[in-house]
This record gives structure tokens, sequence and C-alpha cells, in this order.
């Protein structure tokens, strides 16, 4: 028999579920309240309902969460810096904030980087990013560092990203390993998220980590994106903002593979957000636009 274990780990609880993959049954199921201060308080509560023989069996361990989601509507998760080379000021102060970018002044700005035909025009001025780290005001949990057109040249964006973790020990997330929109603007919101969430969600999977860990699982861990699909617990780690709507797409999976139905409305609510899904003809209908989570 084909053992999973799912856990889902929300603002409120923690849920638990071992899966037969052969019989496509739920064997058993935990809940317990989440411990927001030490989330393997939770875990450990959930595994510790589960039998344990059976429990050490587990082939795959399925994750899915609502703390990325949770931290943007709640405005919480890590101290990011965000580093910008070859914006313009300007531009940034008229259309940063309706992007979701902090104001022009909470953001490190750089002169130089690449043209439009991804050629270097101007080398950027790496001691004056050296001495802004230095300084109180840049000092951060981690950094995001995006060039207006870093998806045509990533050479500056990765020379940054080298220079930030050498200097500050501290991780660096560069945009065009988020996303290769042009608009330099929402790639550097979308950085910035992220770099904000890297320490929630590896302290999530720290977590599970460690719970794993003592019980004697070593089985693989996957997690559910916003999209449905499966990422590597690798890929959760320096992308985290894929985990957002992480649990509400988890939600929808498992109610059209429970029910059956090819057609409806899935409705997840929980402690902190409620989410609602439609879905036609078996597969849930996409926003086009993609998801806007908080302010």
């Amino acid at each position: 028999m084909q053992v999973g274990l799912g856990i889902d780990t929300g603002g409120t609880y923690t849920d638990g579920v071992l899966f037969n993959f052969d019989g496509q049954a739920v064997l058993q199921t935990a809940k317990a309240l989440t411990r927001k201060e030490d989330l393997t308080v939770g875990i450990d509560e959930v595994l510790d309902q589960m039998d344990q023989p059976l429990l050490r069996q587990a082939a795959l361990v399925a994750l899915s969460t609502t703390l990325a989601t949770n931290a943007c509507v709640e405005n919480k998760g890590g101290y990011a810096r965000l580093v910008l080379i070859g914006c313009d000021r300007k531009i940034v102060d008229r259309y940063g904030p309706g992007n979701g970018l902090p104001p022009a002044d909470d953001i490190i700005l750089l002169a130089g980087g690449h043209d439009m035909a991804g050629q270097l025009v101007t080398e950027p001025d790496w001691a004056e990013l050296n001495r802004r780290v230095g300084l109180p005001s840049g000092q951060a949990d981690a950094y995001a560092v995006v060039e207006l057109w870093g998806v045509r040249n990533t050479a500056c964006e990765s020379k940054a990203r080298d220079l930030l973790h050498g200097w500050t020990g501290k991780p660096v997330v560069c945009g065009h390993e988020i996303s290769g929109t042009l608009n330099s603007l929402r790639r550097a919101a979308s950085a910035l998220l992220n770099a904000r969430l890297l320490p929630l969600i590896n302290a999530f999977l720290d977590a599970v980590r460690q719970s794993l860990d003592r019980r004697g699982i070593t089985a693989p861990l996957v997690i559910v994106r916003s999209d449905g699909s499966l990422m590597a617990e690798s890929v959760a780690r320096d992308k985290p903002v894929e985990t957002l709507l992480s649990g509400p797409a988890a939600s929808v999976a498992g109610g059209l593979a429970l029910t059956g139905l090819q057609s409806g409305i899935v409705i997840d609510m929980g402690g902190t957000t409620s989410d609602i899904a439609l879905v036609r003809q078996g597969r849930p209908v996409m926003a086009a636009e993609g998801a806007q989570i908080g302010s």
C-alpha cells in the first residue's frame, strides 16, 4: 500500500491526513491549533494523533499552507530591502505605489545597467551600493534586486546578488528569477514580496522537516503551488512567492477528487481569509491577469 502524508498549516489550524494512493482513500485525519510562535508544536500535535507505524510508511509528504497569503493580507513577513538599477526615480515615485512598491525613499536606487537590447550602458556604482546597505536604513532580513532591463541581460542583477550576499550574508532575490515580464515595477513587487516571504516559508519547511526527522520519516517533500501543481522543497525555499494561495488551490484539487464533480464552486473558509474558486469541466478557471492579494 502506497501511503502519502498531507499537512496543511493555516493561520488558525494545522491539519494532517494519511492517504492510500492505491485505493484512493483517506486513511486518517488529524487537527491541531497552529502555533505561530513555533510551528513545530502544531505539526507535532497533528502527527502524534496518527497511527505511528502507518505514518512511518509515508512515501511522499505533500504540503499546503496559507502562511504566505496571510502574511500579505496582514502585511507581515520578514523585512526586505529593494534595490532598483537603472530606474527613473520620478517613474518609481509616480507608478511604484500602484504596483505594490514602497516609497522611493525606502528603495536603494542605482544608476546604470543595460539598455533594452541588453547592452551594458554604464556599470552601476557598486561602492555606493555597499555604502547604502552598510547604513542602518539599508539593513534587512533579505534583499531583492531588479534592473530596468534585467530580463534582457541578467548580469547586473546577478552581480548585485553576489555582492549583497557577500557583504551581508543575507538571502538575495533577483527579479529575473521570479518573473520574465518587461514591466520592471511589477517584477520588482514580485521580487520584493518573495524576499519578504523567505524567512516565513523557510521556517515552515524547517518545522516540517524537524517534525518528520524526529519520527524517522525521510520521504520527499512537495508543496502545492497556486495553480494546483506541485513543486519540490528546494524550489519553495528559493521562491516562496509560489506558495501564495497554496491552501485554497489544494482545497480545489481535494474537493474535485473527493466529490467527483466536474463543475461547481469551491469555497475555502479559514480563520484569516475566505477563498472562492470556480470550476468548469473539471478545471478551475484561471485569472488571466494573475492574483492580487492584500494591499
